[in-house]
Parts: structure tokens; C-alpha cells; sequence
């Protein structure tokens, strides 16, 4: 019987194990340390500072199997995923790498020794490439391996030359091809058809390329490598299509299932891949901390999981379905990620809360063609960049534009619709232009190289001696530091702890014989030393030196406290908003903590009184708080969580505190929660769609932010001559009192409706501005002119409390198709704010009070409707 994907990943792993490779975990799907990269897209990007030389590994030989997304940016052939054999979203890639230990021979004969013996492929049915100059590999092929001159293929650089960027670590390529036999084709291995199936790639770094072309010697040569998993599966699998290697195929057979689908058609066929792909893709980016968004990662991913669900309507889906394809994921996957477990509710909560928006969204799309469609007559062409605002916007296929075009008689401007797609991945491509190819900063690369005896005592204590191993100013390594002047210091043995898992870097100072050097923050840019940033007020420095180094103590204090405060918090929102909650991000600071997570609604203040009696009852318990040191895959088995943004080594720190959280953890802690003294949560907002934020303050900042809130409310009593408890319903009364005042003053009866009423662009308009009008009193107003007006457009800002305020009312007729939702956000853009709202009314308010007059309103109004062309 023929290995399963699971069994050929785990013979994978344990195959290089036996042959010293140390077994490294998948990184995460999202390169938080490498903002070149919009997702980890190779097994060799967790390694690139090693391969680099800006960090040294703890180990010269690493075997990975690593979870990869090349979807948007530099890789992107998502609307090729599910229509081939091949294209993925997501894949995992196998990967054995050598850090200046092994090279050419040994790398091709572990290969050679894992495909024709772990795997048992014939020998006959292997052919390999080699990069056309390069005459060694080709030698060792042929007589090292035995393998067939005739099966040794050259090719150019093209192909078989590999390099980081237009400079950096560089080198050939040997790949090897499976030969799958002539009823699978007649082309040739250059052909890249189904018959010679390329399956694992090396790649010899050899080289360093200067900024003149010149092509440098290393003097440690590396070996990359890489296989996709799937692919490999198909072959020892014997089966035509990625899509029916044991894995996908059972998550292809869950929705087919779930879908109540007996035997499916063609178009059924390849809707079923697309689900199978993009539930893959989908799971494992929100397990790693990515969300739905407008912009960036979150965009890309909000289109993966819209392309799934356009599909699914091909399948009879009418309502959230996809959601339930994370269990089959899990079915298949959980054992070698076991982080998917851990944040199953919160996966399957997010896709679930996209779904329900999205199938709003289509219903908004569905209304603008066919008003579109009721205006034009048969035959005549459908706009193409109103079909790609379609597809882009709100979701629509082309291919269902087309149908519900056909069933109408008209065409579709196809050219015009290619224009926009194109215009689209030009974008897309500019905002992610690094993809890997963004080269290190010169004076880390220089630092990386320096002896690797650094040693960090932080943990343990906040002061000792030290030696300075390096300085750096104004971005260039030096032999010393005078008086004044903005340096960084590296120190051989290091008490402050450097920014990371949102904690912020240590302060302090650095002495030396009357010599003070003041530190503002601690950084880790480069292997495992901490730079400090500071500056010298006293004496001079220099390389070699021997000093006292001193940790604030208080700073430290206060920060470790408020960081054992944001795993109880943690705990708190899951306990009392539900498990779905994940964190999103944080800021663990001397004087408060910011923690983000995912959730799809403001807190009520009753939740948010809940999490506070939460963390202070916590507080009171006083429970037990303990770190340990485990082995990564121990500690995530214990049951462990990982904040996605940190970054792990294979011996990882948890933290536990009481029986009620236990996250992996390389921050610094309280020694006693009872330190918290006292937590109040200053602030809930919300950062992006489906993530809210928490600010909050502990022990002494707590109490101040306490107080500070009673002056406020004492000046308030004293200033309204009312008791504390009556200030509400003494401040409602005055909201009234002003609104009634400014109805009279302001509101614009049914004769002056009609005075004002002009055309802008063809269609009937009022806009009025306000001067200190709630607003809260707009609504009916504009309600009430648009009810006058019958067909038009009624726009109405004020200035209330130096605050802006728009409305914007848009009668049935015109609102399917003036794009409210464009207009707003415009406004937002000049009001310096944001809004929101539906087709026929939306509200938008900002900080630019100046806009909030007849005349810049009325611009900007017909700005807007001559860029539709649509309303004319």
C-alpha cells in the first residue's frame, strides 16, 4: 500500500534526523520578522538571516516540513487553484538545508538515497537537471550517482540559477524530474507538461553577488532545498491530480457530503477543488493571526475565502457553509500543526462572521447589475470596469455577471474588464515588491559575524559585568564613543531584555569609571544580541571595555506586571466572550498594556465590567505563577498557546499561571500577580474588521487613572451645580434644550427645500451646513428633504463640538447605483475620519471642521458622480 501524505511527511522528517539534521518546527504562515514577504512562501525564509550571515545557527544541518501560502503579491496564480493539477494556495513544503557543513555530493546523495530507498522510486524513472556551467554537478550526477548521461539535463539561468535578490547569497540549481511514462504525454523534460513531473529542487549557495554583477565565492557554501508535499504524494500515490492525494481528497469528499452531492458535475468538479484548496489556505492564515481586511495580508485573504464562497454557490450552498470545512482540515492535519486544535473555534468564528457579510455583500451586487441592466438595451455592451468593480467589490464571478448578462441579451466588454484585472495585480504587486529580495542592513550583516559568545542574564538579574564587543554610530561599526554623542552598544553579557512578544526593550545605564552611558531602549535586530540604543552623557567608550550594566528597576518592574497582566486578560476575554477569541497583537509598556484580538462587536459595558472584576478577582487569588523550559512540541502538547507574533526556538518558555493560562512566553513576569495591585481597562476600540483592542493600566497608573476620572467628574458636578449622580439626566436635558434651539434656528422648512434644490450633474441635490447642530438631529431632517425632493440626493453636515458630521440621504431610484459606500469613503478621507452606513443613507464624521460648507461639499458631491458616469 502506497504511504500516506502523513506517513510521507513524518519518513521525510525522520529520514534526515537519522542523518543529524536537526527536526526545526514549521514557522508561521505570516513572516512577522520580514516585512519583504507578504506570507512565508519557502521552507528556506525562516532561515534567510543564517544564510545571510547575520545570524549563526545553533546547528549546521535543519530538516523542515513547512507550510507555505503563494497567493497576491510576487506569487499569485489564485485564479489558476482548482482549474489545474497542481496550483495550490496553500502547500507544504519538504526542505533539507546545510549551513556551510555538507555541499554538492552529499546533498545530491541524500536525495538520491531518500527517493530511490525511503521512497522506493525506480531509478530509471529519475532525471535531473544542472545549471548549464556548472560541469561539477553534472560530474557528480554521472559518476558519483551512475545516473545516465542521456537523463542529465542542462539548463540556463532562467531555470536552474537561484539568487536571494539582485545581490546576496546566489547559486545553481540541480532539480530532479519524475518520469511518469508516455500516456502521460510526448513532451519533453523541457516542456514542464504532466509526463516529467519536477519534484525537489537543490540549490547550491555558492556565490555572493556584488553590486557590480561580479560573482563572489562564499566561504561557507550552503545547501536549500525544496519539495512540495503534495506533489510528491501524487506520484508515490499514482494519481493524475494533486487534488486525489489521500488528504485533499478527503477534505474534497467532506464538502461533496456536506453539499449532498451524489455524483458532480465538470463545473461541480472543480468548485469542490477550489473549496478544498482555499479551506486549507483560509484555516492555517487565521490560525497564524491573519484577519480579514481591506488592505495587505487581510485583503488577500478575504479574497481566498470570497473565491470559496462564490464557488460553493455551485454547489447548492445558500447559506454558511464553509466555516465547517476547518473540521475536515482538522481530520487530516492537526496531528503535525497542532496549533489548529488550539484555535479551532476562533478559525471556524472568523470564516463564519466573513460568510454572513459577504452574502450581504453579493445581494448589494446583485442590485446594482440589475439596475444597471434595466437601463441599457439588447445587444448593447455591459461595462467592463463595472463588471470588475463587480468582481472586485462585491464578489461576482465574471462567469455569473455573464449568465445573468446572457439571459438579457447583452455582451460584456471583455477587453475593458481585462484592463481593471491588470491594473489590480499591478497594484497588488507594488505594495508587496520585496518578496525575499530586500537585502539586510550592511553594520547587522558586520555584527553577525562577530564572535557568538553573547550571553543574556536578564531573567536572572538586572545588573553585571560586561564587556563591550561592539559600537555603532550613525549606522557604522566603531572603535569608540565620545562625549554626546547617539550610539548603540552591544554587550558580551547582557541584563536587558530586548523588545519582543510586544514587550517593550529595557532602559538603563551602562557605567564605566565615571563614563555613564544612558540606555532608552533595547533592541534584537540581529542573531541573539541585544543592541541598546542609548546615548554617552559622560566620559568616553570603547571596544573591549570592561562595565557595570544596571537594568532600571522600577521600568522593569512595572513592565513585567503589566505582562503577566496580558495573559490574565487573555484568559479573562476567553472565559467571558467565548473561545473564539484570539489574540491580534500587543504592547506590554511600563505604564499600560494594549491587547488585540479577534471579536465582532464593540464590548457592552457590562462586558467589559466583567473582564475587570475578572483580572482584579484573579488578582486577590494571588495564584501560584510558574515558568518553565520545554521542548517546543512538549510544551504546544501540554497545551500550551503560541502568540503568533513571537518568534520560537525548538526550547521554548511557558508561562503558567494558576490553573487558568498557560502560554509559550519569553517575556519577563511578575514574581506575585498580588503586584498587579489593581487593573482598569482605560479604552475598547476597534483596530480593523473583526479585531477590537484593549488598553488597560495596573497597580499605581491605575489608581491615578481612577482619580483623575473622579476630578473630572467633580469639575463636571461643579461646573453643572448638579450631584454626580443626577449629571446624566442634567446633561440629556441640555443635549435637548440645544437640539430644539437649533431646529428652530437652522431647520429648512418645505419652502426653503425647494429654493435650495439645484442640479448637480444631472440630478436633483440639497446640501446645507449647520452650525452647532447635534448630530444626531441630521437624520430626520435630511428624511424630511428627501421626502420633499421625491428623487435627488440630500447631503447636510455640521459642526458640533469641534466635530464634523455628514449625512447622506439618496432616494430608491438613484441609490442602487450613486455607490454610497465609495462616496463615504471620500468624505472620510477629507474629514479625516470614518463612516459607514447603507445604499440610501450613511453617515460619515471627522476632525476637518472647515469642510463643513455649502460650497466644498457641493465639489466634492460632483467630484463624485462625474467619476461614476453612471448617474449622468
Amino acid at each position: 500500500m502506497s504511504q500516506s501524505v502523513n506517513e510521507l511527511r513524518e519518513a521525510f522528517l525522520n529520514f534526515f534526523e537519522s542523518r543529524s539534521h536537526q527536526r526545526v518546527r514549521s514557522s508561521s504562515l505570516i513572516p512577522y520578522h520580514d516585512p519583504s514577504l507578504l506570507f512565508t512562501n519557502a521552507g528556506m525564509n525562516q532561515f534567510k538571516d543564517y544564510f545571510t550571515g547575520k545570524d549563526t545557527p545553533a546547528f549546521l544541518r535543519a530538516v523542515t516540513a513547512q507550510k507555505c501560502v503563494r497567493a497576491g503579491g510576487k506569487h499569485n496564480d489564485l485564479e489558476s487553484v482548482g482549474f489545474t493539477k497542481r496550483h495550490h494556495t496553500f502547500f507544504e513544503m519538504l526542505g533539507n538545508f546545510s549551513f556551510g557543513d555538507y555541499f554538492k555530493k552529499e546533498a545530491m546523495q541524500l536525495a538520491w538515497e531518500f527517493l530511490t530507498e525511503a521512497v522506493s522510486f525506480p531509478k530509471e524513472k529519475l532525471w535531473v537537471s544542472v545549471f548549464e556551467q556548472d560541469d561539477e554537478a553534472f560530474d557528480l550526477w554521472a559518476n558519483h550517482l551512475k545516473v545516465p548521461k542521456e537523463r542529465i539535463v542542462r539548463m540556463g539561468e532562467k531555470d536552474n540559477f537561484w539568487a536571494m535578490g539582485e545581490t546576496g547569497p546566489c547559486g545553481p540549481c540541480s532539480e530532479i524530474y519524475f518520469d511518469r511514462g508516455p500516456e502521460f504525454g510526448e513532451e519533453s523534460i523541457y516542456d514542464g507538461g504532466e509526463r516529467y513531473l519536477e519534484i525537489w529542487n537543490l540549490v547550491f549557495m555558492q556565490y555572493e553577488r556584488l553590486q557590480s554583477g561580479e560573482l563572489k565565492s562564499l566561504p561557507k557554501p550552503s545547501v536549500d532545498t525544496g519539495m512540495g508535499l503534495e506533489r510528491l504524494a501524487s506520484i508515490v500515490q499514482n494519481v493524475e491530480s494533486n487534488y486525489e492525494i489521500d488528504s485533499l481528497r478527503s477534505i474534497y469528499e467532506g464538502f461533496k457530503k456536506l453539499a449532498d452531492i451524489q455524483k458532480e458535475s465538470v463545473d461541480q468538479k472543480f468548485a469542490l477543488r477550489v473549496l478544498t484548496d482555499h479551506i486549507r489556505a483560509c484555516s492555517f492564515l487565521i490560525s497564524d493571526g491573519a484577519q480579514p481586511s481591506s488592505e495587505g495580508r487581510g485583503y488577500v485573504l478575504r479574497r481566498i475565502l470570497r473565491r470559496a464562497i462564490r464557488y460553493g454557490t455551485k454547489c447548492g450552498f445558500k447559506e454558511p457553509f464553509f466555516y465547517k470545512g476547518v473540521d475536515f482540515v482538522l481530520q487530516q492535519m492537526s496531528k503535525a500543526y497542532p496549533e489548529l486544535n488550539q484555535n479551532r473555534m476562533a478559525v471556524q468564528k472568523i470564516i463564519r462572521h466573513e460568510e454572513e457579510k459577504f452574502l450581504e455583500t453579493l445581494e448589494s451586487g446583485l442590485k446594482l447589475l440589475q439596475a444597471e441592466i434595466s437601463k441599457m438595451s439588447s445587444g448593447e455592451a455591459f461595462s467592463g470596469r463595472l463588471a470588475f468593480q463587480l468582481y472586485d467589490t462585491f464578489g461576482f464571478p465574471l462567469d455569473l455577471t455573464e449568465v445573468i448578462l446572457k439571459e438579457s441579451g447583452l455582451a460584456l466588454d471583455h477587453q475593458a474588464f481585462t484592463n481593471e484585472m491588470t491594473k489590480q495585480k499591478e497594484r497588488s504587486r507594488a505594495q508587496w515588491k520585496g518578496s525575499g529580495d530586500k537585502t539586510s542592513d550592511e553594520v547587522y550583516h558586520q555584527l553577525g559575524k562577530l564572535e557568538k559568545n553573547f550571553q543574556f542574564v536578564g531573567y536572572e538579574k538586572l545588573s553585571s559585568e560586561a564587556r563591550v564587543v561592539a559600537l555603532i554610530v550613525a549606522n557604522e561599526l566603531v572603535d569608540a564613543v565620545k562625549e554626546g554623542q547617539e550610539a548603540e552598544l552591544v554587550l558580551d553579557v547582557c541584563p536587558f531584555y530586548a523588545e519582543s512578544g510586544g514587550q517593550v526593550g529595557d532602559v538603563g545605564v551602562v557605567e564605566k569609571n565615571g563614563s555613564r552611558f544612558f540606555v532608552k531602549d533595547t533592541q534584537n535586530p540581529v542573531g541573539s544580541y541585544h543592541v541598546l540604543n542609548g546615548s554617552l552623557k559622560s566620559g568616553a567608550l570603547k571596544v573591549g571595555d570592561s562595565v557595570q550594566a544596571f537594568v532600571d528597576e522600577s521600568v522593569r518592574r512595572k513592565t513585567r506586571i503589566n505582562h503577566t497582566m496580558t495573559h490574565v486578560l487573555h484568559s479573562a476575554l476567553q472565559a467571558i466572550l467565548g473561545d473564539h477569541i484570539k489574540q491580534a497583537g500587543s504592547l506590554v509598556h511600563p505604564d499600560y498594556l494594549r491587547f488585540d484580538f479577534s471579536h465582532f462587536q464593540g464590548l457592552s459595558r457590562d462586558e467589559i465590567e466583567k473582564i475587570e472584576d475578572y483580572c482584579n478577582d484573579r488578582i486577590r487569588e494571588n495564584p501560584s505563577i510558574r515558568l518553565g523550559q520545554y521542548a517546543m512540541q512538549e510544551a504546544i502538547e501540554k497545551g500550551a498557546k503560541a502568540f503568533f507574533e513571537d518568534k520560537y526556538g525548538d526550547q521554548v518558555r511557558v508561562l503558567e499561571v494558576g490553573d487558568f493560562s498557560m502560554e509559550l512566553c519569553g517575556g519577563t513576569h511578575a514574581e506575585s500577580l498580588s503586584e498587579a495591585g489593581l487593573f482598569k481597562i482605560t479604552s475598547e476600540s476597534s483596530v480593523a474588521s473583526g479585531v477590537r483592542r484593549i488598553v488597560a493600566v495596573t497597580a499605581k497608573r491605575a489608581v491615578e487613572v481612577i482619580r483623575e476620572e473622579e476630578k473630572i467628574l467633580a469639575d463636571l458636578s461643579q461646573e453643572l451645580k448638579s450631584p454626580p449622580k443626577e449629571l446624566l439626566s442634567r446633561v440629556q436635558k441640555i443635549q435637548k434644550e440645544r437640539a430644539e434651539l437649533a431646529k428652530k434656528k437652522n431647520q429648512p422648512g418645505p419652502t426653503k427645500a425647494k429654493d435650495q434644490l439645484e442640479m448637480i450633474c444631472g440630478v436633483s441635490t440639497l446640501i446645507e451646513a449647520y452650525d452647532q447642530l447635534n448630530p444626531k438631529e441630521l437624520r430626520p431632517i435630511a428624511d424630511d428633504l428627501k421626502n420633499q425632493i421625491k428623487s435627488g440626493i440630500v447631503i447636510l453636515g455640521t459642526v458640533h463640538e469641534q466635530r464634523a458630521s455628514v449625512v447622506i440621504s439618496v432616494s430608491q431610484d438613484l441609490a442602487p447605483r450613486f455607490e454610497t459606500k465609495r462616496l463615504v469613503e471620500y468624505l472620510a478621507q477629507e474629514l479625516r475620519g470614518k463612516g459607514g452606513g447603507r445604499d440610501d443613507f450613511a453617515q460619515v464624521g471627522g476632525s476637518e471642521i472647515s469642510l463643513i460648507q455649502r460650497d466644498r461639499l457641493r465639489a466634492l458631491l460632483q467630484n463624485h458622480l462625474e467619476s461614476l458616469k453612471l448617474l449622468a
